[in-house]
């Protein structure tokens, strides 16, 4: 093939810089809040506890609903969806704008509205990303995915530090939170850009699943992939901010070393976009699993704020590099089954309902090891989950690299 064919085939539609565009507003948005939602319970709490409940629930709540919401999502459509998990994000930020520091007696049901917006939008956004994408120029879209990802939670947490450093006692969060909803509003009118899908396929396959499993029994060690990789995601989903804080005081600082983090997960995923291959996948987890055990060496030596910010540098490196390789490898599999592209809102909904159980077992093995921020079985539980990473290219091994 020509290399200006291959070029054109790599190359983006507009409907997908849509997405993309509309995608890094939301981002944008949580970017401003997601961190520092955890940090404000954790400065009215101190509570190790709360902080895991919180995100357990959020996280059990994604994935219930983005089981159940498939059928639905098929049905009615995924623009909807999409459109409607955006609005109940900009919902969630509002209430708690409006109740503050109350959100301690009622942090359950915040956690339950948020799993539920991030079940909706997630389900959506993965079956967007699919159908706007192929096999050729698949790996370039995720890699400016993971860049404008990353350009967004690079400014959110900086300015939001910020912001917050600024103000007096927790006001400074309630201005963050605000900014956040405005974002929410504004990616809620951008979802009306979105192109329409086909409806032609509004059958729901998910009985389905087992025939497939007999039939293409990779399939399933596919999917327990996806349990794998979600694993240390639970965690540190809200203990390195904890972690950072607690070594600073300083909410601003959190916010900055947020930019040296991620500036090195942009500059990973430009990597990615521009030289990675579909047939190295197995090289690429393998080699991010050595990563995310060396990047946990650092805090087993001991915690303090070389070694936390060591840790979390070498993880932000190799971070994309796995999550993108393997959901190319993923989304390659969807090709590949019998019902195909029928079967995409079920493959999407798979994975983010085992992803999220995976994050809510790391969460719950965090939560039952350690109860204190500062004690150094937290890099025994960090290291060991990491451990279990070595895994996933094994899983990998399948029909969809041949």
């Amino acid at each position: 093939m020509k290399k200006w064919e291959m070029n054109r085939k790599k190359k983006l539609s507009s409907q997908a810089v849509q997405i993309l565009f509309n995608h890094g507003i939301y981002q944008f948005g949580n970017s401003l809040s997601i961190i520092f939602v955890n940090l404000y319970l954790w400065r009215l709490t101190n509570s190790l506890w709360i902080s895991g409940m919180y995100n357990l629930i959020a996280i059990l709540a994604q994935a219930v609903t983005t089981f159940l919401i498939g059928k639905r999502s098929k049905k009615f459509g995924r623009t909807l969806m999409y459109r409607y998990g955006i609005l109940l994000t900009a919902l969630f930020y509002l209430f708690i704008v409006v109740l503050q520091e109350n959100i301690v007696q009622h942090f359950y049901w915040f956690a339950l509205i948020k799993g539920i917006a991030q079940g909706m939008y997630w389900v959506a956004y993965f079956t967007i990303v699919h159908e706007f994408s192929s096999d050729q120029n698949r790996l370039r879209y995720l890699g400016w995915n993971q860049i404008v990802m990353g350009g967004s939670n690079l400014l959110g947490p900086a300015i939001a530090g910020f912001i917050i450093s600024l103000s007096n006692e927790l006001s400074g969060y309630i201005i963050v939170f605000s900014l956040a909803f405005l974002m929410f509003v504004i990616a809620t009118m951008g979802s009306f850009r979105i192109q329409k899908e086909d409806m032609s396929h509004k059958s729901y396959y998910m009985k389905y699943l087992k025939l497939i499993i007999n039939r293409e029994p990779n399939f399933l060690k596919a999917l327990i992939g996806w349990f794998v990789l979600g694993f240390p995601q639970g965690i540190l989903m809200y203990i390195p901010p904890i972690l950072i804080y607690s070594i600073f005081n300083n909410e601003s600082v959190v916010g900055y070393l947020n930019i040296v983090f991620l500036s090195l997960s942009i500059f990973s995923s430009y990597l990615i976009s521009r030289f990675a291959e579909i047939e190295a996948t197995r090289a690429y987890l393998l080699f991010a699993a050595f990563g995310f055990i060396l990047a946990s060496l650092f805090l087993i030596w001991e915690i303090n704020m070389i070694t936390v910010i060591l840790f979390m540098s070498v993880h932000h490196l190799f971070k994309p590099l796995q999550g993108n390789a393997y959901a190319a490898f993923y989304f390659q599999w969807i090709d590949l089954l019998p019902l195909k592209g029928a079967f995409r809102v079920e493959s999407v909904v798979l994975r983010e309902t085992i992803i999220n159980l995976g994050r809510a077992m790391g969460i719950i093995t965090f939560m039952f090891f350690s109860a204190d921020i500062d004690g150094s079985i937290v890099a025994y539980v960090i290291l060991a989950v990491m451990l279990i990473q070595l895994v996933l290219p094994f899983l990998a091994k399948d029909n969809a690299l041949k």
